[in-house]
């Protein structure tokens, strides 16, 4: 019996520490004006008791919670009822001391030392006189006080979960409100940057033909954003600028964002790699969206927001999908989903610990608050990254498009240069070489006319205007042609024809001028031969060359024309034993404006552009000029073109 006392101590000791209120000791603390202090740990609860601090002491039904969290989570409590929290605080004996609840969800009434001090909506027994309000509350301790008795009465007839969500914090007001401004500074960073971002995507989605997935990313952005100024850490934007807004109205607004990204994440990628991506999926992300925000409209808070963790699966179930398309598209070659690839990745740890930290099934006590405006947010720097990478290809590209136009564009000037002053000759020689033989043959025939001039007299000028005629015929036929081409290009057409009828009948077209220079034209080893050609543009180049040799021929001199056949090509050469020509002069033939004119044996006129016309002509139609040439031994001209099918 002698230790039955020593028991009895003991047992008393137990049920003193078992009845001993909750104490958070800060009296080594040096409160200053930059720094605050958490109010976290076991607080006493009495469930379904709406107590004032005088009443708390003559109840023996309480227990204990920790705050912050959530009476349903820890004691399987309904969420909807309500509660009284109680702790004591050692403080220095200081003033300006405050606690600042960041937000409830809920409704409270908050008393400190017996005296109620501040409410945050209206706290009642029933559903009927209650009234929830988002709303952070300052609460300020009295000063030169030691031990202070805070007591907070919560209810809750509307959220999905009860009790004090938030860490409570302890501080001098000016630190408080100091640490309120940041963290209000920095959700309206995340805000401002979010709703900037969604603007913007909402553009490039109307900018471009294919911008859905631009739609889809916009969404995410504004669902994160809106989020993030209803409720979060205290900051309450939107709440504060329309405060005639209900709270279940606020709420239904911030879980419809939550659970429209269900939908909104998969369909982002599955419009951005639309040929790799399965639709099914999608069709069932989609209808549990549907559903979730159809449960949010019309129903309330504390059923949908049960539906949370159904949300969370489907977000996780998410990100399975789209890790499936992204690294499909990679492994095909897409540069786009590697960069997208490690942008989900990057944020997948913040979204997923939020999951968590709300997660029903999962109590995970994480107080960082920014993490799903993070997530969002790195994501997107991998998205800008993107878009950034194809305005630098396109600027690039754009460069050489540009650099490409400006040399098309100079050749092209230089083409035009050139035909104007191609033009200008031609309008000269058409001034003096076809108006001079006109009025020659007019003078004379008037002349004739008269009597003055005698027969044989008239003949010996026939001839000589005969020729100027032909001159001049020809002329005409380079200017009508080259006219045409200029119009409306030059169209080849290939067709069956007698070679040996071409050549003759232009050697006929030619006699009388040679003959009146005493000059022979012969035609060698050409048969009745039918060939494939351009009969238009080959008719048009003999006859300048013909032309041509006679005008540089001697007196008394010969011209050869002869077909030859060599594989799968043919040539026709005329040959001339007149004054021949120098490399550079051969050299000029081939540009239009650069060929000049010469007379010939005879003193015959010339512009100098026949043969650089034939030049191009032939290029076009498939065949070539070759001139071989002595100064003063005489030339040859080789027409080659290829010989195709009868």
């Amino acid at each position: 019996m002698a230790h039955h006392p020593r028991l009895l101590l003991f047992f008393l000791l137990i049920c003193a520490a078992a009845t001993a209120q909750p104490v958070h000791d800060f009296r080594s603390v040096q409160f200053d004006q930059s720094h605050t202090y958490p109010v976290s740990g076991t607080w006493e609860f009495y469930w379904k008791q709406l107590l004032e601090p005088s009443q708390l002491d003559a109840t023996a039904q309480r227990d204990s919670l920790r705050v912050p969290g959530s009476w349903n989570r820890q004691r399987g409590y309904s969420p909807l009822g309500y509660g009284t929290y109680r702790t004591r605080l050692h403080i220095p004996a200081s003033s300006g001391l405050a606690l600042y609840f960041p937000v409830i969800n809920s409704a409270a009434t908050f008393w400190v030392n017996g005296k109620k001090i501040a409410t945050a909506g209206n706290v009642a027994a029933s559903k009927d006189d209650y009234e929830a309000k988002l709303a952070a509350t300052l609460v300020e301790l009295p000063a030169d006080v030691t031990e202070v008795e805070i007591v907070v009465q919560v209810a809750n007839f509307t959220y999905f979960s009860g009790g004090i969500p938030e860490e409570p914090q302890l501080g001098k007001v000016t630190a408080l409100l100091n640490d309120i401004s940041k963290k209000n500074g920095v959700e309206n960073f995340f805000a401002g940057s979010l709703i900037a971002m969604f603007i913007y995507q909402l553009i490039l989605y109307f900018l471009f033909d294919r911008g859905k997935p631009y739609l889809w990313l916009s969404l995410i952005c504004f669902g994160a954003a809106v989020r993030a100024m209803i409720v979060h850490g205290g900051s309450f934007l939107l709440p504060d600028l329309f405060p005639a807004v209900s709270w279940e109205i606020w709420k239904k607004i911030e879980f419809g964002a939550v659970y429209g990204t269900v939908a909104f994440f998969p369909l982002y990628i599955y419009h951005l790699f639309k040929d790799k991506a399965p639709r099914w999926p999608i069709v069932v992300f989609v209808s549990v969206a549907t559903l979730l925000c159809a449960a949010g409209l019309f129903t309330p808070q504390n059923v949908y927001g049960q539906l949370l963790d159904v949300c969370h699966v489907a977000l996780l179930l998410g990100f399975v999908y789209v890790i499936y398309v992204v690294s499909k598209s990679w492994r095909e070659g897409s540069s786009d989903a590697r960069i997208i690839f490690f942008g989900v990745l990057a944020s997948f740890p913040f979204i997923l610990i939020e999951i968590l930290k709300n997660s029903v099934l999962v109590a995970l006590d994480i107080q960082f608050m920014y993490l799903v405006e993070l997530g969002v947010l790195v994501f997107l720097l991998f998205q800008v990254y993107l878009l950034a990478n194809h305005y630098a290809k396109s600027y690039q590209s754009l460069e050489t498009m540009n650099v490409q136009l400006e040399q098309q564009v100079l050749a092209r000037t230089e083409e035009l240069i050139s035909t104007n002053r191609v033009k200008d000759r031609l309008l000269s020689v058409m001034s003096h070489d076809i108006k001079s033989p006109l009025n020659s043959l007019r003078g004379i025939l008037s002349i004739y006319n008269k009597g003055k001039i005698e027969q044989s007299e008239f003949n010996y000028y026939f001839k000589r205007i005969e020729g100027d005629l032909s001159r001049t015929s020809l002329l005409v036929d380079n200017i009508l042609y080259w006219k045409a081409a200029q119009l409306k290009g030059v169209k080849v057409s290939h067709e069956n024809f007698d070679l040996h009828l071409l050549l003759k009948e232009n050697v006929d077209l030619f006699q009388t001028i040679a003959f009146n220079k005493s000059v022979t034209i012969r035609v060698k080893q050409v048969e009745d031969k039918t060939i494939r050609f351009d009969r238009s543009i080959l008719n048009l180049t003999l006859r300048n060359l013909l032309a041509n040799a006679i005008k540089f021929s001697h007196k008394g001199g010969t011209i050869w024309i002869a077909y030859e056949e060599h594989d799968k090509h043919a040539s026709i050469h005329v040959q001339d034993e007149g004054v021949g020509m120098t490399d550079e002069w051969i050299h000029q033939l081939e540009k239009p404006v650069g060929a000049k004119s010469s007379v010939g044996t005879a003193q015959e006129a010339g512009t100098g552009l026949g043969l650089s016309f034939c030049v191009e002509y032939l290029q076009m139609a498939g065949g070539n000029l070759k001139i071989k040439s002595k100064l003063n031994e005489g030339s040859t001209f080789t027409i080659e073109f290829p010989l195709l099918a009868v």
